[in-house]
């Protein structure tokens, strides 16, 4: 039975904007308060905080398929090679797929991270300004201001991956430009930080909620040290600070076990599992319906996006995992009737999705849970940043404790060096498909997009080749925000 949690979407008078004027960025709801009462209290702060988690998954820019956080989740793998369209029957991301709408000045994918994540960390400057004057006990404050500076931290890691260059440890510090970094409730308009700038304040910021956050926590909706600690280990493992990234991967697991076979099959779709760290908690009666994100990548919910055009794996990928690993079953090579779960009337493809299902009345219910953060990708990264610490032997040691619950068949790598981080990302990209990882991974990573000899559709796919370093590999910044704030400045077009 799932907690029922009263998550409130609460903004404020004094609403942030980054440059804004009262055009752009104003996403405050009309049923808005006053900063003073919001904070008066840490019962009423914590609306607030619930406040920002409901903001990753809201609709924006009125559009039914840029539903928050989650849909940047999709698309982020739709930027990749990983994540195929079925056919060419219906479109939705089809021009996030062809690398089009985050390269427009007036394109949704440009628009929908930079309105979101600034939203979020406006509302979190509000409640970091005025945590520590409510009424309340030091520790609900601790809190409050650790999920805040959490979400802050979160929120910066998303934009400056996407609007600036990728960082590199080689060429500290990173003066390429960053996003502009607001740290308090303001309407002045601030030039782009540099990426060095903006990744130490990244740190900071999840390295004081560390030191706020409990473990305990409300639900796992919320952020808490765990969370907070696998965020750290996302930017580090971004940063290239191997020691960091292993470290705080390895603490941020602590506690979480990975799901059973059994449960890998259960379709992706429960909070409560295990093995999740951090998750939207679906409640009905929140429901987006044709918005949300089962509505777009699930196998069985059924929507037009769904019936149609259904998602599928990279037959190249998929080729190379083994027939006894678990993770082979989220999708279909051959599909048919009896070994495909479809909408009702849906069409079948080859490589045909699997992984996200949901549970009974999918045809009347979106009731699903989405991951934000698994232990398997701490893992993961704890793996890969041992692997480049050449310490092989501890990287295959805890690969191996992640595939064999995958598929007891496998043996612990014997391989090396480069072969082994090879093996590596391989296991990270069957394992964290369509949650959002493989347009950061191929930057941070400095490799090309390729999708050449896979089972992409030339018709929907248009784009099979983009160098590593690329100027594409950067969102450009809307142009709503160019002429709102003379301060800021475009990315390459």
């Amino acid at each position: 039975m799932k907690k029922r949690i009263i998550i409130l979407s609460v903004a404020f008078m004094s609403m942030f904007a980054v440059s804004c004027n009262e055009d752009y960025l104003d996403t405050a709801p009309t049923a808005s308060v006053d900063a003073g009462a919001a904070f008066a209290t840490t019962k009423n702060a914590t609306a607030a905080v619930n406040g920002i988690y409901r903001a990753m998954v809201v609709r924006y820019l009125g559009s039914q398929g840029h539903f928050g956080h989650p849909a940047m989740m999709i698309m982020l793998d739709v930027l990749g090679e990983d994540l195929v369209f079925g056919n060419s029957s219906n479109g939705w991301h089809f021009a996030e797929g062809r690398w089009q709408s985050h390269r427009s000045d007036t394109g949704n994918l440009g628009r929908l991270p930079y309105e979101m994540y600034y939203r979020m960390i406006g509302n979190a400057n509000l409640v970091i300004a005025n945590i520590d004057n409510a009424a309340g006990t030091q520790a609900e404050k601790d809190q409050l201001k650790g999920e805040a500076l959490a979400l802050r931290g979160f929120s910066y890691f998303n934009l400056v991956q996407l609007y600036g260059k990728r960082y590199n440890n080689a060429t500290k510090p990173n003066t390429q430009l960053g996003v502009p970094l607001v740290l308090e409730p303001t309407t002045e308009g601030l030039p782009r930080a540099t990426v060095e700038e903006v990744y130490t304040q990244i740190n900071s910021d999840l390295t004081q909620a560390v030191t706020l956050l409990p473990t305990a926590r409300v639900a796992k909706s919320h952020i808490n040290r765990n969370v907070a600690n696998g965020l750290l280990a996302r930017v580090a493992l971004v940063q290239q600070n191997w020691v960091a990234a292993a470290t705080y991967a390895n603490a941020a697991r602590a506690g979480f076990p990975l799901m059973s076979e059994a449960q890998y099959l259960d379709g992706f779709v429960e909070v409560g599992n295990p093995e999740w760290m951090w998750g939207f908690d679906h409640l009905e009666d929140q429901s987006e319906f044709f918005g949300a994100f089962h509505s777009y990548i699930s196998s069985n919910f059924n929507s037009s996006v769904n019936r149609q055009t259904p998602k599928a794996i990279n037959s190249l990928l998929y080729d190379r995992i083994s027939p006894t690993d678990v993770r082979a079953k989220m999708w279909v090579k051959a599909p048919t009737a009896a070994n495909t779960l479809t909408p009702p009337g849906g069409v079948r493809v080859p490589y045909h999705v699997q992984k996200f299902r949901l549970p009974a009345n999918p045809s009347t219910s979106t009731m699903g849970d989405i991951p934000y953060m698994r232990a398997a990708e701490m893992f993961l990264i704890e793996a890969e940043a041992l692997a480049r610490q050449g310490k092989d032997t501890e990287a295959s040691k805890v690969l191996f404790d992640l595939v064999s619950k995958r598929d007891a068949a496998y043996v612990q790598s014997a391989k090396t060096g480069a072969d082994l981080i090879e093996e590596i990302i391989f296991n990270r990209r069957i394992e964290l498909w369509g949650e959002g990882f493989r347009f950061t991974d191929l930057k941070r990573l400095n490799q090309p997009l390729n999708r050449n000899g896979a089972n992409h559709n030339s018709a929907v796919a248009v784009v099979f080749d983009i160098p590593a370093g690329d100027v594409q590999w950067e969102f450009l910044i809307p142009i709503r925000e160019i002429n709102a704030n003379k301060a800021i400045v475009q990315n390459p077009l």
